[in-house]
């Protein structure tokens, strides 16, 4: 398994992990944005070295995970990083959302990042009991959705502090 940053050269293997994790109708709201958009994002990351990385299996894009500045996800602050990650469901429970949550933690506070922030659904239990072992806390739930599955559930806000103020 290799980790390292996410580049414009993954963008195939990314929209196609992507597309998996959307698919399976319980993790993702929305598809992912049209291959130029991605394009364009990941371009932008590595002009700007974002904490965002990849974990790579037999040179496919098997799991990632990003910390974008907050006012890229329509918040105020760039001292707060908007956390997603994704791991195919092949390579589920092998530690590499683990690893790659070490990597984008670490990242963020050399970029400068005082906060990270997130919301993963309540069914999500596994990404619950990763993202609290790491130190996040649940800081709020965010509004009831219907995932493509049809099932209904809400978003739980967790936030971790890594730069002490």
């Amino acid at each position: 398994m290799e980790f390292r940053r996410i580049n414009p050269m993954d963008l195939d293997s990314f929209l196609a992990l992507w597309h998996i994790v959307f698919n399976e109708g319980l993790y993702l709201k929305n598809p992912p944005p049209s291959r130029d958009r991605v394009y364009s994002v990941l371009r932008h990351i590595e002009a700007l070295k974002y904490p965002n990385f990849v974990a790579l299996s037999g040179g496919k894009v098997v799991g990632s995970v990003e910390a974008f500045p907050a006012t890229m996800c329509g918040l105020e602050s760039n001292d707060i990083g908007f956390v997603g990650a994704q791991v195919h469901p092949d390579f589920r429970q092998r530690g590499i959302g683990q690893q790659l949550l070490e990597l984008v933690i670490s990242d963020s506070k050399k970029f400068g990042y005082k906060e990270l922030s997130l919301e993963v659904y309540k069914s999500n239990f596994p990404a619950i009991k990763l993202y609290e072992k790491f130190g996040f806390n649940s800081v709020g739930e965010g509004c009831e959705v219907t995932l493509p599955c049809g099932e209904t559930t809400k978003s739980l806000k967790m936030s971790l502090t890594i730069v002490e103020v």
